[in-house]
């Protein structure tokens, strides 16, 4: 029996999200321990407790299942609302979900219900990262976290949502790259971004939106508004590029082309030069204008057109009139 205890305890470990080096010191414990060898499980009730060196998981129930077949541990589950706790030198992890199941098998860690991934750094007031989902799953194999259902995430300044997400974690736990699959949305400080996918680099700091892309960014009340089938957001220069049909409206502005960047202006860092390159058209009250290359500027409110420039003016008769 104390064996099988071990091995309970053995794949805690090596399924935690958190960590996988063995623990020197394992125990678990609860007020009520069962064994049912013939029925292949073990069932623990009762201020479940599980200590692996810093890493803490309780509970107030849980069931541990083995193999029929290999007879080697296959699955445990915490019910009830199961808490998962570790603390480091650098940052303190949590998970929270109804159910948590833990597969030796495959190296997973799933959470189901109501579940919250939440990372902390030491020191900060308040959680680097959050994710909250239907449910998640992490693999210890490939350092991947999967949230499906209703998923939001808030990663520094930055906040998500989507039906699915992906981030992916090197192998300190630190995230390195999200992708947002399904109704996804970004939203930073003024600025909100939605595409059919989303993929967040967090070490260079780059959003690519694929697929129906549409930037709304406030301009002390005034909308700007950006679509385009592709854009990059560069979060460290706060420049956004279009691509693909792009369609810009701004004020009584409405300009369309191939591609186009949005500049900040470098002292108050907000949005005031857009950029188009390759043949583009901008409408003005009655008139348009096409260009190779057209210059739209937020304040002053301003543009400029070069490179074949061809400019109507309509309803001429009735201006006149």
């Amino acid at each position: 029996m104390k064996n099988f205890k071990v091995l309970i305890l053995i794949s805690l470990i090596i399924l935690s999200t958190i960590s996988l080096a063995i623990a020197a010191d394992l125990s678990i414990e609860s007020d009520k321990q069962t064994f049912k060898m013939e029925e292949n499980k073990a069932k623990f009730e009762g201020n479940v407790r599980v200590k692996m060196d810093d890493i803490k998981a309780t509970s107030p129930r849980a069931e541990v299942f083995i193999d029929p077949k290999t007879k080697q541990l296959s699955e445990a589950v915490m019910y009830d609302k199961p808490y998962v706790v570790q603390v480091q030198q650098a940052k303190t992890n949590e998970i929270k979900a109804n159910i948590l199941k833990m597969s030796l098998l495959k190296k997973t860690l799933k959470g189901e219900g109501n579940t919250q991934t939440t990372v902390t750094e030491t020191g900060a007031l308040k959680p680097t990262v959050i994710i909250t989902a239907d449910e998640q799953e992490y693999d210890t194999n490939t350092k991947t976290l999967t949230a499906k259902g209703n998923v939001i995430i808030y990663y520094k300044d930055v906040e998500t949502f989507s039906n699915t997400a992906i981030a992916n974690l090197n192998q300190k736990g630190d995230l390195q790259k999200i992708t947002l699959v399904g109704n996804g949305r970004l939203k930073q400080k003024d600025s909100v971004i939605t595409a059919d996918k989303f993929i967040y680099d967090a070490v260079k700091e780059v959003a690519y939106a694929l697929g129906s892309a549409h930037s709304d960014v406030d301009m002390d009340g005034t909308r700007i508004n950006v679509w385009s089938s592709r854009q990059e957001y560069y979060k460290k220069t706060n420049i956004i590029q279009a691509s693909e049909k792009v369609h810009v409206t701004y004020k009584d502005y409405d300009a369309k082309g191939p591609k186009a960047t949005v500049y900040p202006d470098p002292k108050t860092n907000k949005p005031n030069e857009i950029v188009f390159i390759g043949r583009s058209t901008i409408t003005e009250q009655m008139r348009s204008i096409e260009a190779d290359r057209i210059k739209m500027y937020i304040n002053p409110k301003n543009f400029f057109a070069e490179g074949n420039v061809k400019t109507v003016i309509r309803n001429l008769q009735q201006n006149k009139n």
